[in-house]
C-alpha cells in the first residue's frame, strides 16, 4: 500500500522536532474513544482477519515446488525467484487491501498486500519474515504550506544473521531520509485495518470507518497516525472534544506527529483559542525551516520564477541538511544561470 493516511486538506502528515509543552491533556480517554456508544453511529463489522496471513492450498503449493531443489539457505533465493518468474509486474491499486492469499491469486494490490502474501510464503518456506513499515521524510505540497509524509510496507527476511528487504513495487522519490521499523503481525494488521478505515472515511462511510479504526486501535494503540484518522472520524460526526482528544492522544504517542497539529492548530483557530493556535503553528514553522524537502521545494519554485540567487540560498540549505541526488541535480543547474 502505502498505508493509507487520509489525504484531505485537514490531514497532511508532517514530522515536528517537540511537541509544543502547553497543550492540555485530552479530556476523553482512550477506552471510551474506542467504545461504540460513544461514538454513537450505528455499530458496523470490521473485516474479518481470520485468514488474513494464511497461505491458501494453492500457495502452499506453490511454495512446496518453488523450493523443491533448495536446501534451507537456499529457499528465500529460490522463492523468490519463482515469484518473479510468475508476477515480472505487479500493479499498484491503493485500495487493494487484500489478504495474503487474495494477493497471490490477484495482479494488482497494494504494498501492505503483496508483503502480507511475501511473509505469508515465506514462513510456509521456513524462512522468518516480518512486515517493516517505512516512514519516509515529508515533502511539501506546491503551495508549501503542508506536507505527507510517506508510510510504505515491505517485507523483510532474516537469513544468516542477514535483514534483507522485499520491495515490489516500484516508489516514489526512494532516500536514504527514512525511518525504518519491523512490526509485529499486529501492527501490520492493524495497518491493514487503518487502510480500511481510511478508504471508508474517503467514501465518508462514518460506521464503517470507526469499526475499523477502532479495531486497529485495539490492536495497535500506540500508531499515533491512526489515532489521527480517528480523530477525524470524530470531527465529522461533531464530537469536537472527541476529535480533540484523540489527536492529543497520537501528540503523546509521537511527539513528531505534525499531521495531529495541523488539525489541532485549525480546532483551536476556530475556537478562538488563539494562544494554542499560534504555539502550534509556530511549532509548524519551526519544522519547515528543520526540513530539506522544504528548501527544496523552495528552490523548485524560485527557478520556476527565475529567481536564480534565491533559488541557489534554498538548495544549499536543503544540501547542508542532507544529501540527496535531486538536490545535486537541482544545484547543478541552477549553476548554469550564475552571474
Amino acid at each position: 500500500m502505502r498505508p493509507l493516511l487520509v489525504l484531505l486538506p485537514l490531514l497532511f502528515c508532517v514530522a515536528c522536532a517537540t511537541g509544543p509543552a502547553s497543550l492540555p491533556a485530552p479530556t476523553v480517554d482512550p477506552d471510551q474513544l474506542l467504545a461504540r456508544r460513544t461514538i454513537g453511529l450505528d455499530p458496523r463489522p470490521y473485516r474479518d482477519e481470520e485468514f488474513w496471513l494464511n497461505p491458501d492450498m494453492v500457495m502452499r503449493h506453490f511454495v512446496d515446488f518453488s523450493i523443491r531443489d533448495a536446501d534451507s539457505e537456499g529457499a528465500a533465493l529460490a522463492l523468490m525467484k519463482s515469484l518473479r518468474e510468475e508476477w515480472p509486474v505487479l500493479k499498484y491499486r491503493r485500495d487493494a487491501n487484500y489478504s495474503a492469499a487474495d494477493a497471490f491469486h490477484e495482479d494488482q494490490a497494494n504494498c501492505l498486500s503483496y508483503s502480507a502474501m511475501v511473509v505469508s510464503l515465506m514462513r510456509h518456506a521456513g524462512v522468518r519474515a516480518s512486515f517493516q513499515r517505512v516512514e519516509a521524510a515529508p515533502e511539501w505540497d506546491v503551495e508549501g504550506q503542508s506536507a505527507v509524509a510517506a508510510l510504505h510496507i515491505n517485507a523483510v527476511i532474516f537469513q544468516q544473521g542477514k535483514q534483507v528487504e522485499v520491495d515490489w513495487l516500484p516508489r516514489r522519490n526512494p532516500t536514504d531520509y527514512e525511518r525504518r521499523i519491523v512490526l509485529t503481525d499486529d501492527q501490520a494488521l492493524a495497518e491493514w485495518h487503518n487502510n480500511l478505515g481510511a478508504e471508508a472515511l474517503l467514501k465518508n462511510d462514518l460506521p464503517l470507518a470507526f469499526a475499523e479504526l477502532s479495531r486497529a486501535l485495539r490492536l495497535y494503540p500506540d500508531a499515533a497516525h491512526i489515532w489521527v484518522n480517528l480523530g477525524v472520524v470524530y470531527r465529522r460526526v461533531g464530537l469536537l472534544e472527541h476529535a480533540e482528544s484523540a489527536w492529543l492522544l497520537a501528540l503523546q504517542h509521537n511527539t513528531r506527529q505534525l499531521q495531529a497539529m495541523s488539525n489541532l492548530q485549525m480546532l483551536y483557530r476556530s475556537r478562538g483559542q488563539s494562544e494554542l493556535a499560534d504555539d502550534l503553528d509556530r511549532m509548524m514553522r519551526y519544522y519547515r525551516q528543520q526540513n530539506p524537502f522544504y528548501h527544496y521545494l523552495l528552490a523548485q519554485q524560485a527557478e520556476e520564477a527565475e529567481r536564480f540567487d534565491e533559488a541557489r540560498r534554498h538548495i544549499r540549505r536543503a544540501m547542508r541538511l542532507h544529501s540527496d541526488a535531486r538536490f545535486d541535480t537541482l544545484y547543478v543547474r541552477l549553476l548554469e544561470h550564475e552571474s
